[in-house]
């Protein structure tokens, strides 16, 4: 089985990850981010939608089913175009793990941090609205955050991202909320970011940090064995990377944030 992953970049590794370690996924993968564009979150939602669909087919033309759109912002724009479209692939969205942080906000405030272009999208609107706390979530663009996952340097940034977070959440009494929904798959790589932030604005506040990594990985697994009728046909990992620019940078930030040194790796210039 081969079983696609798309990202605008790197943040869908949180997920390609999160879905082996912990998941146990098994098969050939196939990951293809889209280092040539990104970050989607500040473009035209046009030009977004249209690159979106090049590169799905891309996938499509490796075999790749099921896809698994790891991008809040691709599957905000494009996952029920996708879905009419192309119904013979299995897709698996992406989305703020708002439920999680619904089902448990004891009647706090609930803070969303997303792209520009997710966070004001019909799809987590409606979420929202259907989950019925509309009067108790903040929506919070958080872009810069996404050009820092990029980056080489990332992990001598810290003092950067740090101050770029407390930018982002000074204006907020977060002893009032019960959770920082990361609502996109590049923020993530930021937890540890977010905890030091948080404690050092409000050093005796208890706050949840959540994302959507794992019910992603458990709905494709799900997914996996309704097609295979629950029998795995592979014993081993193997993972294709593909990116649309050639650069180094692109390919060392893999390795970084997966970190798998016993699975194999190889990459495609698309």
């Amino acid at each position: 089985m081969k079983i696609g992953f798309f990202d605008s970049g790197l943040g869908g590794l949180t997920v390609l990850k999160e879905s082996i370690i912990n998941e146990n996924l098994k098969g050939e993968i196939y990951y293809l981010g889209d280092n040539k564009n990104t970050p989607y979150g500040i473009k035209d939602e046009e030009f977004v939608k249209k690159i979106i669909e090049e590169n799905i087919n891309t996938l499509m033309d490796y075999g790749c089913n099921p896809i698994v759109i790891a991008c809040n912002t691709a599957t905000s724009l494009s996952i029920k175009y996708l879905r009419e479209k192309y119904n013979k692939i299995v897709f698996i969205g992406t989305e703020p793990a708002v439920k999680v942080a619904a089902d448990n906000h004891m009647h706090k405030k609930i803070l969303v941090l997303a792209t520009s272009i997710t966070v004001k999208q019909e799809k987590l609107l409606n979420l929202i609205d259907k989950l019925n706390i509309k009067d108790c979530v903040e929506l919070l663009p958080a872009d810069k955050l996404v050009e820092f996952a990029e980056d080489i340097n990332c992990n001598k940034l810290g003092k950067e991202i740090n101050n770029y977070i407390e930018s982002l959440l000074i204006n907020y009494n977060l002893n009032e909320y019960s959770h920082i929904v990361l609502g996109c798959t590049h923020f993530p790589l930021f937890y540890d970011n977010f905890k030091e932030v948080i404690a050092k604005l409000y050093p005796n506040c208890n706050i949840s940090i959540v994302d959507g990594a794992k019910g992603i990985s458990l709905n494709l697994i799900k997914n996996i064995k309704e097609m295979n009728n629950e029998k795995s046909t592979q014993d081993d990992v193997n993972i294709h990377i593909i990116y649309t620019k050639e650069s180094e940078t692109f390919k060392i930030r893999v390795k970084q944030i997966l970190n798998l040194p016993k699975i194999n790796i190889d990459y495609k210039l698309h």
